[in-house]
């Protein structure tokens, strides 16, 4: 995440002028509680305003000398010490400012130092250092977690881009493979092909690049991969692609339905049975239901894994956690591969 040099200090301002208004608030406080019934004089005044610079010294050592040295290592007993030490010398130092300046116009300061005062000096001390720590704490705690979940966002970015370059070149090699077929026998809809891979690959390039796309999109993108495949096959391999649904206004994650295709092709012509291969796909009201039934080997155990299965498994728990059910199956020679995809709020 890119923060520019003007974004910072607009921060450092923003957080100057939340400090600044604070203050103003307690001092305000202070003022209507303690001299709200009475005239405000010069020496009245000034008091406050050293009353205020001692919490002010109290707030801002506990911010950032304590809590970073003490507090944020997990040093609880030196943190408890080193605040009561710090209180302690605060109202030693502040009991000498108020006899001397104050004590006129309060008859009952008759001692430089006082037990009673001292412990009302650390009390209201008290009070700011809980406050202070409060703010801090659970400032620290959300940058935190703003932190966090940056890094979760960063982290899943990486790791889904890592999975779609996995996917890309593991589609490009099957379809190279089945260009070059064609053109080593001279194929004349080799140059069809071709053109067919360059719509592909524009699809996966540029318009996949998007962390959702269209329905259509993906729907046409499975077509053409179809229409790809067929310039390779017997006339007699039975391939067919239903679509039920409205297709408009839906949106999904890119090239997750491809990878069941792929499988399909991949797996389901070893055998001469008639099964072929057969795609499904139905929109529902809340979810989309897209499912593949192909030909299996009847001398070779099939596994539900690879590179295509393991990283589509990976991609659905990151991109629909707990909104995906994707279930695989063999029987009767022929393999089921099944995805119900609830749709996302926002993806309509």
């Amino acid at each position: 995440m890119n923060i520019t040099l003007r974004e910072v200090t607009m921060k450092r301002r923003y957080k100057l002028a939340l400090h600044v208004a604070g203050w103003l608030i307690f001092g305000a406080w202070i003022f209507y509680f303690v001299y709200a019934n009475r005239s405000l004089t010069l020496h009245k005044g000034l008091d406050i305003t050293v009353g205020l610079l001692f919490h002010l010294l109290i707030f801002y050592f506990n911010w950032y000398v304590l809590i970073p040295r003490y507090l944020a290592r997990n040093q609880i007993l030196l943190y408890v010490f080193a605040v009561v030490t710090m209180l302690l010398s605060v109202a030693v130092l502040q009991a000498p400012f108020d006899y001397y300046i104050f004590r006129e116009y309060n008859p009952g300061m008759d001692t430089l130092y006082s037990t009673e005062r001292l412990l009302q000096y650390m009390l209201g001390g008290l009070v700011t250092t809980f406050i202070s720590s409060a703010l801090k704490v659970t400032g620290n705690y959300i940058r935190n977690e703003r932190r966090n979940k940056e890094l979760e966002t960063q982290k899943l970015i990486t790791e889904l881009a890592y999975l779609k370059s996995q996917v890309n070149p593991h589609f490009l090699f099957n379809t190279l493979n089945n260009i070059y077929s064609l053109a080593y026998k001279q194929h004349p809809e080799t140059p069809d092909a071709i053109m067919k891979l360059s719509l592909l690959m524009r699809y996966m390039l540029y318009e996949s690049n998007d962390t959702m796309v269209s329905l259509e999109k993906e729907v046409e993108h499975i077509n053409n991969f179809i229409a790809l495949q067929k310039l390779r096959l017997r006339e007699h391999t039975g391939i067919r692609f239903e679509v039920q649904g409205e297709l408009a206004n839906r949106q999904i994650a890119p090239m997750l339905l491809m990878t069941l295709v792929e499988n399909a092709f991949k797996h389901g012509l070893v055998s001469k049975n008639e099964i072929g291969i057969q795609i499904n796909l139905t929109v529902q009201e809340d979810a989309l239901l897209f499912s593949t039934v192909n030909n299996t080997s009847s001398h070779k155990k099939r596994e539900f894994g690879g590179i295509g299965l393991t990283n589509l498994r990976r991609r659905l728990n990151l991109l629909y956690p707990n909104q995906h059910l994707l279930a695989f199956e063999e029987k009767d020679g022929a393999f089921y591969a099944t995805l119900k995809l609830y749709f996302r709020p926002n993806a309509k």
